[in-house]
Order: C-alpha cells, then structure tokens, then sequence
C-alpha cells in the first residue's frame, strides 16, 4: 500500500500545484461528493483511521467487478480523522487504480468525478499514470485521447510547467506511439535542472521497449546522477531486450557500473542476479577478504586503489577553483583567516596525517580511560612519530583539555573560528600537503565531492579519499585503533576472463545502524566466460 502514503501523494501533489497561476483555478484532488446516504463518522481516528480508509479503497480496487464510486467515497469519508477528505480522494482512488493497474476502474471513476465537478489538469496528470500502467490495454483511439490532451496541455501551461507536471506529460505521451515527441517537449522546456529522475525513467524504459539501444542509453548516460535512483523496471526492460536478441551485450550494464563507480541498491542487485543467471552467467554472493582483498568465491584479487601524480593534480587545481574558490569560503570564514591558514600550511608542511578534529571527536562522546577520544587518537598517531596536522573549531579546545599543551608540543593545531566550515580546510592542507599526506575523518565528504562538477574529477576524488583516509575502531574496553584505509577498489570492476565483481548495498529498516565508512554492503561475483 506504499502507493497511498501521506507524504510521498502530498510531495508529488504540492510540486504538480507549485505556480500561481495553476493554485488559481484549480483545488487539487478535490471532490463534491453528494451528502445523501452519507455514514456516520467513525470514531476511529489518526493512524487506524488512515489505516483503515486506505484498506477501503485497496480492497475495492484489488477485488470488485461491479463497483458503485458514490458508496466507496462515501464509506472512505465517512472515518473523518484519517487523512484522506474530499480535497485528496480523488488521487488516492487514481493512484491506487494505477498501482493496480485497474485501468478499468480508472476510466468509470473519471467519468464519476465528471459528474460531479470540471476535471483539473492534476487528475488528468494522475489519470496518465493510470493509463501507462496498463498502457498495453489502451486502444488507439484512447492512445490518440491522450496524445491530443497531452499536446494541449502542454502548450497551454508551458510557461508554468513544474518538473512533476512535465513528468506526467512524458507519462502520457509514452502510452502512444508518438512518445518520441516527447524529446521535443525537453527542448522546449525551459527548466532542464527540473526535469525528474522518473521522467528520464519512462523514457528510457520506452527506448528499450522499443528496441532503441542507443537512444535508451544516451539518456541513461545523460540522466546519471549519484541521487537519482532510476526503477526496476528500467533495467528489466534492458534486460527484456537482451533475451530477444542474444546478439546484444548484456553486459553493456555492468559496464555503465563499472564507469560510474555507481553502488547499487539491493532490489537493482537481486534483479542483475536474477536476469544474468536467465542469460547463462554463474552469479554468487561473495565477501572480500578486507586484509587480502580476495573475493571468497573466485579467489581473485580485487584491483588496487591507484590515483597518479597527473590526476592528483588536476584533483588539486579542480578543488581549489570548485570547492574554496566558487563554494564562497568566505560565506563562513574571513579573508584574514583564510590567508593565515595557507601561510601556516605553507610554513608547517608536509605532514604525515592531517586530522578531521571534530568529526573525530565527535565519533564517541565518553571518556576513554579519562581521556577524550580526540584526545586518544592524538596520542596515538604522535606515538607512531607521525607528523600530524589537528585541525577544529575553536571549541575544540574543550575536548583536549589538559593534554593541550603535549599535543601543541608535539603536533601542528590550527583552528578556525566556531562559524568557519573546517572540512574545506581539512582537505585543503591534505591535498597541499602531497599525495602522501593520509586524512583521519569519518566523513565521506559527498558535498565536497558533488561540487566538483565533472564526473572524471569526482572519481578521482573518491579514489583519493578511499587510498588515503584512515580508519577508527572502538573496541570493548576503551580499545582505540587507527586503522589504514583499504587498498582494493570498492566499485563494480571485470578481470580479463570475464568474472567480474559489484558491490551493492543492502535495504535497512527504519532505524537500522548503517556503517560510517564507503565500504558497501555486499558484493556479488559474476563469471561471465566472456574474456575481455
């Protein structure tokens, strides 16, 4: 029943309704039921009561032949505490038609809220989503409907189109053989930052319906983003396509992993285990040997973490123009405090280790044998006669406390003031420091790393921070270990004889403690028996 959750139909509902000039004239899902023969209000109320409305409607969506709209919205408004009311039944009743591809039920309730009221261009929106879920059933002069309100509408709202209301139209279009007009909808949409994961989804699930490998996975490559999540259904329609023709490179989607450094999700996972197992591969779940970084099935050797002195860099010069220059430093720091960090670096490196201060200390907030763990982590790596860089904010202060004056004796601190963002300095006097230099942090720097732009560039970044950030361990008994960073690549790679190794992550409940470093989840060993 995820399809009625609250939040998820109000988000989708809110960006659909986001100008003006649509909120004008239009009530979202808004219904002018009749009141005659209307029930009592339950009692119920709150969770049971949405709960319960929401059973309602799966019900009769799941099991009714014979159907009378009038009773079922009644019966649903009837449990007045839940939040489904007359302003938003009309899209649950749609949205759980589409979930279960009722387009029968679809097309009766549109003709029961043309009844009753004008039908709003949000409906309509929600009535294509019916339809492409069971778009194999539409006829060709229901496709050709469509086609003609999608034209309408979007010539109509052009000027006004959100990024949720654009999606629908692709939706709509994509239950018609005239989809491909759907690529001059993007060229006239004026807002291609807007333009949704899902909209690309469609589209390229189309492409491959319709057998257009190239097309498909130009928008695949065009779409990627580290954020966007495309379906399921996307890549079985891939694979789809690759049973129908056993000419075709099946494997072309390990290679898109492999170039992306993607980690995938679970249910995208078991489906890659399911459809290559179909196309003759042999599929395992695996673990890496951490120390070896040999694969527990094959026995390969997992390939190394390698960033050149060339690549390093161009890291460099790619982080400085991105991250301090055109990130504004300034926004938090000062100009004054900005040159007095480089001149400190400059007169003080290289350093052996450059410490992320607060991010360590925040890692465990009690006391190790009476010592701060920031505290333990220094004393260790001084130990080591490391030459370390500590750098905080200013509060950092408090976290030393006594052992302050050992570590200034015995390392470098700077810190910048409470308001100043420490991160960009972090990475600053480590990257300044040399390809040498390792970092101590628990932070995966992912707002660093999306704001340098092209995707070269963040491979490279991630590939410097997986090669040079230690790790931390807290072992029973106040045991602290700094631990080094894995020296194995953790995305998707092939060996010569075909086998090839992907990682994914695994899907945690609510609550579920997730690990506070890279390394994924799970990996899977693919032998192929296509030698590359």
């Amino acid at each position: 029943m995820n399809f009625l959750r609250k939040q998820q139909l109000y988000i989708l509902l809110h960006k659909i309704y986001s100008s003006s000039e649509l909120k004008g004239n239009q009530k979202l899902l808004s219904s002018t039921l009749p009141h005659e023969n209307s029930k009592e209000p339950s009692k119920i109320n709150g969770r049971a009561a949405s709960i319960e409305q929401k059973r309602i409607i799966t019900d009769f969506v799941s099991n009714k032949e014979i159907y009378d709209w009038e009773i079922v919205c009644n019966d649903v408004l009837a449990i007045s505490k839940g939040y489904i009311n007359q302003k938003n039944i009309n899209g649950c009743i749609l949205e759980a038609c589409a979930h279960n591809k009722r387009l029968d039920l679809a097309k009766t309730f549109m003709k029961y809220i043309k009844k009753n009221e004008k039908i709003n261009i949000g409906i309509e929106l929600l009535f294509f989503r019916a339809c492409y879920a069971s778009r194999n059933q539409l006829t060709d002069e229901e496709c050709k409907n469509i086609e003609s309100r999608c034209d309408y509408l979007f010539k109509k709202y052009s000027n006004l189109l959100s990024g949720t209301v654009f999606e629908g139209l692709v939706i709509g279009l994509c239950c018609t053989s005239s989809w491909h007009k759907c690529f001059d909808y993007l060229k006239s949409f004026n807002n291609n930052k807007d333009i949704t994961g899902n909209t690309y989804s469609v589209l390229i699930q189309k492409a491959f319906e319709e057998g257009e490998i190239d097309l498909g996975w130009n928008l695949i490559n065009q779409s990627y983003n580290p954020n966007i999540e495309h379906s399921t259904e996307v890549f079985q329609s891939w694979f789809n396509l690759c049973k129908q023709n056993l000419n075709i490179e099946y494997w072309k989607i390990l290679d898109f992993l492999k170039e992306t450094e993607y980690v995938i999700r679970e249910d995208l996972a078991n489906l890659l285990k399911n459809n290559l197992k179909s196309l003759g591969c042999t599929v395992n779940d695996t673990k890496i040997i951490h120390q070896i970084g040999q694969c527990n099935v094959c026995k390969k050797i997992l390939k190394p973490v390698e960033v050149t002195n060339n690549e390093f860099k161009q890291l460099n010069e790619c982080f400085m123009k991105n991250v301090m220059i055109q990130n504004n430093i300034f926004k938090n720091s000062t100009p004054t405090e900005l040159q007095t960090f480089e001149d400190f670096i400059k007169n003080s490196s290289p350093y052996d280790v450059v410490v992320d201060g607060l991010n360590v200390a925040y890692a465990y907030r009690g006391k190790l044998n009476n010592n701060s763990l920031i505290t333990t982590v220094m004393k260790i790596l001084i130990d080591k006669k490391l030459k370390v860089l500590l750098i905080g904010r200013a509060h950092l202060i408090q976290n030393l406390g006594r052992n302050l004056d050992y570590i200034k004796n015995n390392a470098h601190i700077f810190l910048t003031n409470d308001l100043s963002k420490d991160d960009p300095f972090v990475l600053y006097a480590a990257m300044y420091s040399g390809l040498g230099t390792k970092i101590l942090t628990r932070d995966l720097m992912r707002g660093h790393k999306f704001l340098l732009g092209e995707t070269v560039m963040k491979s490279i970044f991630q590939r410097w921070l997986q090669k040079h950030r230690l790790g931390l361990k807290i072992r029973p008994g106040n045991n602290v270990k700094v631990t080094e960073p894995l020296f194995y690549l953790q995305t998707t790679q092939v060996h010569d004889d075909g086998t090839w190794h992907v990682p994914y992550n695994e899907k945690k409940k609510p609550g579920v403690w997730s690990k506070p470093d890279s390394t994924p989840d799970k990996w899977m060993c693919i032998q192929t028996k296509i030698n590359l």
